[in-house]
């Protein structure tokens, strides 16, 4: 009779640890790849897309200011309308730009550029928070 319990408790145990073995995530590749969001926009499709954006912009301004006129000025953005490093962009401004001048700017992941006049403006692609502002850049 304590054979007989001892038998069923322990082919439950396997049963057990079998599914709970089965439910466990894998740490293999494919699942790695179905947690990451999904990217949207033009860098979703741009394979060099760097993981950060650097914490110094200086050779990202002197390289779009030598593409400057393939990517073009927008609209005059008024005095009273500030873009601040941190803060949302203001609705309505930094307007969207094409594949083709997206193709002349570093792409980072989770990032998208806009344009704001002649200065280009880095934003958080979830947030819209502005993560950098590089001022005149496109004169």
């Amino acid at each position: 009779m304590q054979s007989t319990r001892l038998l069923a408790g322990l082919g439950l145990a396997l049963c057990l640890g079998s599914s709970l073995a089965l439910a466990a995530p894998s740490h293999g590749h494919e699942q790695d790849e179905r947690r990451q969001p999904q990217a949207q926009g033009p860098a979703a499709h741009n394979s060099h897309a760097q993981p950060r954006p650097p914490a110094d912009f200086a050779p990202v301004r002197k390289a779009i200011q030598a593409r400057r006129h393939d990517i073009g000025r927008g609209p005059a953005v008024p005095a009273h309308v500030k873009i601040v490093r941190g803060k949302p962009l203001p609705a309505g401004w930094g307007s969207r730009l094409s594949a083709k001048q997206l193709h002349h700017l570093p792409q980072y992941r989770g990032y998208e550029w806009r344009r704001a006049g002649s200065s280009l403006v880095l934003l958080d692609s979830r947030s819209g928070i502005v993560h950098e502002v590089l001022h005149g850049v496109l004169d």
